[in-house]
C-alpha cells in the first residue's frame, strides 16, 4: 500500500535543520502529503507559580513555537506541508501525539541528537508504538530517500516481528531482497519451528522477495549491535524490528533491544507493536 499521509514529530529546538530537510525530502519521494508536529512541553503549573506572573512564563513558551514554525516553512519552501503544535504538559503531550499518529501510514523522527529534549522523544515514541497502531520510522541524519530494494527484518518470531515485518513489506519494492535476521535462533515448536527463520523465508518467498536466513550471534556486544551489524554487513537499506515493552504501573515501556536502538543508527529503523 503507498504512503499518503506522513507524520513528523519534532520538538522547539534548533538542531533539527536536517531532520527537516530528511524529512520533506521523504515525503516528496512518496509523494505523500506531510504533516509536522511540534512537541512544545511545558512544566506544571505548581513550577510556573515559582517563575513569577503566568504570562511571562507562557510567553516564552509561545515564541519559541512560533519561531519553530517559522523555520519548519522556511525549510518546506513550495511543499505541501502542515504544521501542528501539542503545547501542554509531557503526559498530555505522550497521549496528543499518539492520537495524531493514527491518521499517518507512518511517522518519522531524526535521531536522538536532533531534539532539545531527548527524554521526551523517547516517551513521544513509546506512546506512539503502544497506543497509535502505526509504525515510527527512525530516520539517520541526512538520510537520502530511494527505493528500498534491500532491507533486514529482525526475525524472532513473535507477533510484533511480524507487524514490523508487514509494515517492512510495504514500503519494499516488488521482488527486494530481504534479509532475515536470527539472533542466537534455537528451534521451538512455538516460535523458530525446526529451523530458525526458514519459514518465514519461505512465506517471503511466495510473495515474490528475495529472501535470505542470516543466523547472528551477540558475540561480545549487546543484541542490538548484532542486529545493525548485521543489517550493514549484507547491505540492508532499512532494518524492521518488532518494538516491545513491559508493564510499568499500567503503562508500557520500552524493553530491551528497542530501548537500545530507538535512539538511532546509521540506517533507518522501522519499529512496529
Amino acid at each position: 500500500m503507498p504512503i499518503r499521509d506522513l507524520l513528523a514529530v519534532v520538538d522547539t529546538g534548533e538542531q533539527d535543520g536536517q531532520f527537516l530537510e530528511d524529512a520533506i525530502a521523504f515525503a516528496a519521494f512518496h509523494d505523500a502529503r506531510l504533516s509536522f508536529v511540534v512537541l512544545s512541553a511545558m512544566p506544571a503549573e505548581t513550577y510556573a507559580l515559582t517563575m513569577g506572573p503566568p504570562y511571562v512564563f507562557l510567553d516564552d513558551y509561545a515564541e519559541a513555537v512560533s519561531a519553530k514554525e517559522a523555520r519548519i516553512t522556511k525549510a518546506a519552501g513550495a511543499a505541501n506541508i502542515e504544521v501542528r503544535t501539542i503545547s501542554d504538559q509531557p503526559a498530555v503531550i505522550f497521549s496528543k501525539a499518539a492520537v495524531y499518529a493514527r491518521y499517518a501510514d507512518l511517522v518519522l523522527f531524526g535521531p536522538r541528537s536532533a531534539y532539545e529534549h531527548p527524554p521526551i522523544r523517547r516517551e513521544t515514541i513509546e506512546s506512539i508504538l503502544f497506543a497509535s497502531g502505526r509504525p515510527v520510522l527512525v530516520l539517520p541524519q541526512g538520510h537520502r530517500p530511494g527505493a528500498v530494494d534491500h532491507l533486514a527484518i529482525g526475525w524472532n518470531a513473535t507477533r510484533e516481528a511480524t507487524l514490523a515485518l508487514r509494515e517492512a513489506k510495504a514500503l519494499a519494492d516488488p521482488g527486494a531482497k530481504i534479509d532475515v535476521l536470527v539472533l542466537n535462533g534455537k528451534p521451538s515448536e512455538k516460535g523458530h519451528g525446526s529451523e530458525p527463520g526458514a519459514d518465514i523465508a519461505r512465506h517471503l518467498a511466495r510473495h515474490g522477495f528475495d529472501a535470505d536466513v542470516v543466523a547472528l550471534s551477540r558475540g561480545d556486544g549487546s543484541d542490538a549491535e548484532a542486529l545493525i551489524r548485521g543489517a550493514r554487513e549484507h547491505g540492508a537499506a532499512m532494518l524492521a524490528l518488532g518494538a516491545y515493552g513491559h508493564s510499568r504501573l499500567r503503562e508500557m515501556i520500552l524493553g530491551g533491544v528497542t530501548r537500545d536502538l530507538i535512539d538511532g543508527a546509521e540506517i533507518p529503523l522501522l519499529f512496529a507493536h
